[in-house]
């Protein structure tokens, strides 16, 4: 059986990543990582990764959602570190 970490590791994004993007989509987690794993190996979707975690910060920017902001701003940040083409 595949824990939630064993997921995250699969998923191809960090923890505060996939946390934006269940925010974004209205996920549990766990769904967030396959989702990932799954869009990740398509063309096209780094760019909608990239995409769907900007969005997220603009959400937690204009409901002052601080910490959360934080940790998605620098999620965005190590994404760009991972993906340096996009």
């Amino acid at each position: 059986m595949l824990t939630l970490q064993d997921c995250i590791g699969f998923s191809g994004l960090t923890p505060d990543q996939l946390e934006a993007i269940a925010d974004h989509e209205h996920l549990d987690m766990i769904i967030a990582a396959e989702w990932a794993e799954v869009t990740l190996d398509k063309p096209e979707g780094e760019e909608l990764v990239e995409r769907m975690l900007a969005e997220e910060i603009d959400r937690c920017a204009s409901h002052h959602k601080d910490e959360a902001l934080r940790r998605y701003r620098a999620g965005l940040e190590e994404f760009h570190k991972q993906h340096p083409h996009r």
